[in-house]
């Protein structure tokens, strides 16, 4: 990844590329008709590549790795970008800054939205000329969710001495899963019922301990998102998490298909009671724009 510099450059020489080119700057505007497709640089000499600083941004669909560039990204929501050209592969990657600090700041090669709307991030030459642009949109987060194998979940049952992960995503007012890093808190009711036993940026690990009842919270700011835990209580449903298909099981191990041996203890679920269109609770970035 190329070696970047702050977004503190000459605004006004950057405004003058912008408005010679025909690019929005700062925000674009509900009303502007400029809709860009993100991923490819708007002036078609190389891509821009979103990169996710750890698995707990929603962007990275399986670990580090990112499906399509994300459509919208949170305000507060950290990634990284990266940059090849077209014509050579090898030739030095250009310089990444944001037009607009105060609305995309860079802090070492961490973005960060701190307004909403679109503003572009530059790829400069060595001479301060601008080689290619992209336009990112921010988003406010107006809703938590707590997802297993990225489906929503308001309640969920397991089996004692269980094991599982959820995820914390946030979702803006039009149902956009939001891409980029936040700082999730974590916490539950009774540890006498599941208690956490590991926690990330945006996931958190619980063990089953025992018969009962509890709730998980995930606290963004002013966001909560709840899920009701029920430990062997009644039967369980197994989430394949390739297909996001539910099939009922028992909670007696002895049933146990040989072939789940050894799986992660994170496919014990129960139905979930999300119902909105599956689709949008599957989406971890809501598709490109």
């Amino acid at each position: 990844m190329s070696q970047r510099t702050s977004s503190s450059g000459p605004r006004p020489l950057l405004l003058a590329w912008l408005l010679a080119l025909g690019g929005c700057f700062d925000d674009c505007g509900s009303n502007d008709p400029y809709d860009p497709q993100p991923g490819p640089g708007e002036l078609g000499n190389g891509e821009f590549h979103y990169r996710c600083i750890d698995d707990g941004d929603p962007a990275c669909i399986d670990g580090g790795s990112v499906g399509n560039f994300p459509a919208r990204v949170a305000l507060g929501g950290r990634f990284e970008l990266a940059y090849t050209w077209n014509d050579d592969v090898s030739r030095a990657p250009p310089d990444l800054r944001s037009a607009a600090s105060e609305r995309l700041r860079l802090q070492g090669e961490i973005f960060t939205p701190l307004a909403e709307g679109y503003t572009a991030v530059l790829a400069l030459l060595p001479d301060s000329s601008i080689g290619d642009l992209i336009h990112l949109r921010a988003s406010t987060p107006i809703e938590a969710a707590l997802q297993h194998h990225r489906v929503d979940y308001s309640t969920y049952s397991v089996a004692e001495g269980d094991e599982l992960r959820f995820d914390a995503i946030t979702r803006d007012g039009d149902a956009y899963v939001l891409a980029g890093l936040l700082e999730f808190t974590f916490a539950i009711d009774d540890t006498a019922v599941a208690e956490i036993v590991g926690t990330g940026h945006a996931h958190v690990i619980l063990r089953a301990r025992a018969e009962g009842t509890t709730v998980l919270h995930a606290t963004l700011g002013d966001l909560t998102a709840d899920l009701e835990i029920s430990v062997g209580q009644g039967p369980v449903t197994s989430t394949d998490p390739t297909t996001d298909a539910e099939t009922t099981t028992s909670t007696d191990s002895s049933t146990t298909d040989d072939s789940t041996a050894g799986t992660d203890a994170t496919e014990s679920t129960t139905e979930s009671t999300d119902t909105g269109d599956t689709a949008g609770t599957t989406d971890t970035t809501g598709g490109v724009l």
